[in-house]
């Protein structure tokens, strides 16, 4: 795989510098797609491409989708608050994170679009879907907003699918529920469906229910499979047909996340939440049965790379994506181990933050850890060309509401 970066004075590009911008709201961005520039704002989504973005606040993980055809993906808003061990809020304090998650999206946006075609929460965990410590209102369906229940009502969900609904409790294949607002999230998907808000069903291993919506004939290769969830993975049977392997999870949370395999042309990616435990193994037997070693392109870290987020199956299965893009906002992850681990065996790494104290890790500095790092702090967005066959990766600006490229990786060739 080739790999060409252009650099500019790299400390530049990877400082972060605070504004003090007000909150304010941002249309789509309606330009003509051209070649990205750095220091200019990334242009925007056109037909043919595959865009995944990995929106920074530095407050939880959110990644939004472009498809080929236009049609959108939203995984996850997460809203935590300030503490010890987070990161600096970006682009600043002033402004929540579901409202920079709202402008980011709103401004990629496909031209002529008003809300998001599939919301797929990964878990519900604070940073995945929102705290309780972050709601400043309540709804009057019941629920509290924050996260990705406050984004709603800025960008509205045309259809939702989870691993619970339409029950939310717990039966034979349903992991329990976990996480402060996973209630409040049971309540508002429970009145949207009724007041014919939106749509929803339950989020189902070894099916595609995130479908192309707007031109699905003309890209017969792309394709997007739903891997896991509550613990079941889609499996390669002995007899060589395909079917589901695993066992529901006792606890609701990292190791029941749901994830999936995206396939466009030769381009492979793979997404799961915050997977850990013996579900992330069967994902790297799924890796080995379906795509193969040295074939997977790119790969979001499981539980943004902490001491659990890579198991010994996935070393054993020789797990081996050439792009590792992690969203991050802790002093504890990624985990120092796990980046002595990983950057070895990967081409590049993108992470959408660093924390300091990371940075003074004596085992970070005696093995010059930071310097194998390929980019981070920022907004992460890979952009596949289209019909698959190549992939770039950019950083842009996350100190500001300009979106301006900080970082270009590529061309890399999709295997």
């Amino acid at each position: 795989m080739k790999k060409a970066i252009l650099l500019l004075t790299s400390m530049a590009m990877l400082s972060i510098t605070c504004s003090n911008s007000p909150e304010k709201d941002i249309q789509s961005n309606n330009s003509t797609s051209t070649t990205p520039t750095f220091g200019k704002t990334l242009p925007a989504w056109s037909e043919g491409y595959l865009d995944i973005h990995f929106i920074n606040t530095g407050r939880g993980e959110c990644c939004f989708y472009i498809l080929p055809d236009g049609t959108t993906l939203l995984v996850d808003a997460g809203e935590i608050v300030d503490s010890n061990i987070t990161v600096t809020q970006r682009p600043n304090a002033l402004i929540r994170p579901h409202r920079v998650y709202a402008n980011y999206i709103k401004h990629f946006l496909p031209a002529g679009k008003t809300a998001i075609d599939y919301c797929a929460p990964s878990h519900f965990h604070i940073d995945h879907i929102g705290s309780s410590d972050a709601v400043t209102e309540t709804a009057e369906a019941g629920y509290r907003k924050s996260g990705l229940l406050a984004l709603y009502d800025a960008i509205p969900y045309n259809h939702i699918l989870d691993r619970a609904y339409p029950t939310y409790t717990e039966d034979d294949v349903t992991a329990p529920l976990s996480g402060e607002l996973a209630g409040d999230w049971a309540t508002f998907v429970t009145w949207g469906v009724k007041e014919g808000k939106f749509t929803a069903e339950r989020f189902t291993p070894g099916k595609e229910q995130i479908i192309l919506q707007h031109n699905a004939e003309k890209y017969s290769d792309f394709s997007l499979l739903n891997i896991c969830a509550n613990g079941f993975v889609v499996c390669k049977n002995s007899d060589g047909s395909v079917g589901i392997t695993g066992k529901k999870q006792q606890t609701g949370g990292n190791s029941s996340s749901c994830g999936f395999h995206i396939r466009y042309g030769k381009f492979d990616y793979i997404a799961c939440g915050d997977l850990t435990s013996s579900p992330q193994n069967l994902v790297a037997y799924y890796f080995r049965d379906f795509i193969g070693n040295g074939n997977l392109d790119a790969f979001k870290c499981h539980h943004h790379l902490a001491n659990n987020s890579w198991g010994s199956q996935m070393q054993n299965c020789n797990f081996d994506p050439h792009v590792v893009l992690n969203h991050c906002f802790t002093n504890n992850k990624p985990d120092v181990e796990k980046l002595k681990q990983v950057l070895p065996t990967i081409t590049s790494f993108f992470a959408t933050n660093i924390h300091p104290d990371i940075f003074e890790n004596p085992e970070v500095k005696q093995n010059k850890l930071i310097d194998r790092i390929t980019a981070y702090n920022g907004h992460i967005v890979l952009r596949v060309t289209p019909g698959g066959n190549s992939f770039y990766v950019y950083m842009l600006d996350d100190s500001n509401l300009e979106y301006n490229v900080k970082f270009i990786s590529g061309p890399y060739h999709s295997k």
